[in-house]
């Protein structure tokens, strides 16, 4: 870290996911120059989907609803996770200079390494121990303001994993497991004792402690603890709402799915007659807004092979290979 930077701490006891992932958003927004934020918190009984995720493909909406569970989105990619009390939530929140998602990364490592447990970084955005994954990650980027955000199991429920997600055959295929439950586990079951017998309240507060200490080593900074600051009502009222969490469906004639290395896609068409009159682009990518711009793209155009090929010398200077594969996608099913 620069020598002028510093070190933020912000822990919350708000357990509603609407507050939380607003408050992620306006504090990497409002983050101050030479400043990384560790922001640590928890949601009660909270489906997290993607911000490109289908709820409706990604869950199981009626359930989530009939027991009283909260269905969120976050504006970050990646896939769908459960929280509950049993899970911490961390945040790294900086501005470009400072970001840097392979240090951000070694604060949690050294973090599990002081519970004594021997984690490790496996594939795109995963933390594993003893060949289990313990952590997932996403990241988000907007005019040079970023953050890593992720979940730590310490001791989630493991039922209600497989009760509120519906994770694709081919996604779980892709990771040689049969089921979702099979490849997590809880870091409650790889630290020694006293911590190990210890209630989840302790356990989550040991966690937190030892990823402060981790971030002031790695940083080289005394950590300063703030309270988390007065959230805008219209920030709060977008992550509460059903337009945000479940976004707006369109009718459609024509789905295509498939899975890439980078994430699997489920692209929907709305057809009149033989041109393309809408269309949604969902996917549990780490990108983001590349499924936007394919979207724009392919709205008003006629459903031909040659046309969608075409739509390739269109994309925005800059445009990822992901916008490519997906357009080819498309024209490859026609």
């Amino acid at each position: 870290m620069r020598p002028n930077s510093s070190l933020k701490v912000i822990r919350t006891d708000c357990t509603d996911p609407y507050v939380n992932l607003a408050a992620e958003e306006y504090l990497t927004m409002n983050a101050g120059e030479g400043v990384m934020t560790l922001y640590l918190w928890q949601n009660a009984h909270t489906v997290v989907i993607g911000k490109n995720q289908n709820p409706w493909r990604e869950c199981d909406v009626e359930a989530i609803k009939r027991d009283g569970v909260y269905l969120a989105r976050r504006i970050s990619g990646g896939g769908t996770v459960y929280h509950d009390m049993g899970n911490l939530n961390f945040t790294f929140i900086a501005k470009d200079g400072l970001f840097d998602i392979e240090r951000q990364t070694d604060v949690i490592l050294l973090a599990c390494r002081l519970l004594g447990i021997n984690a490790s970084k496996t594939g795109r955005n995963d933390l594993t121990v003893a060949g289990k994954k313990f952590s997932g990650h996403a990241y988000y980027s907007s005019g040079g303001y970023n953050y890593h955000h992720g979940t730590i199991m310490m001791d989630v429920v493991a039922e209600d994993l497989s009760k509120y997600l519906n994770v694709p055959e081919a996604k779980l295929k892709s990771k040689g497991v049969e089921s979702v439950r099979s490849r997590v586990t809880n870091l409650r079951d790889h630290v020694d004792e006293p911590l190990r017998s210890a209630d989840t309240k302790d356990l989550i507060a040991a966690m937190q402690d030892a990823m402060v200490r981790a971030a002031s080593r790695e940083y080289g900074s005394e950590p300063v603890e703030e309270a988390l600051p007065e959230i805008p009502k219209a920030l709060l009222d977008k992550y509460a709402s059903e337009e945000w969490r479940l976004g707006t469906r369109i009718p459609f004639e024509k789905v295509i799915e498939h899975r890439f290395e980078w994430g699997g896609v489920e692209i929907q068409l709305d057809m009149k007659g033989e041109y393309i009159r809408d269309c949604r682009v969902y996917s549990d990518a780490l990108e983001t807004e590349v499924f936007d711009i394919v979207e724009d793209l392919v709205k008003g155009r006629k459903y031909d092979a040659g046309e969608i090929h075409s739509l390739r010398e269109e994309l925005p200077e800059g445009a990822s290979a992901t916008a490519y594969e997906i357009l080819g996608l498309i024209a490859k099913s026609i």
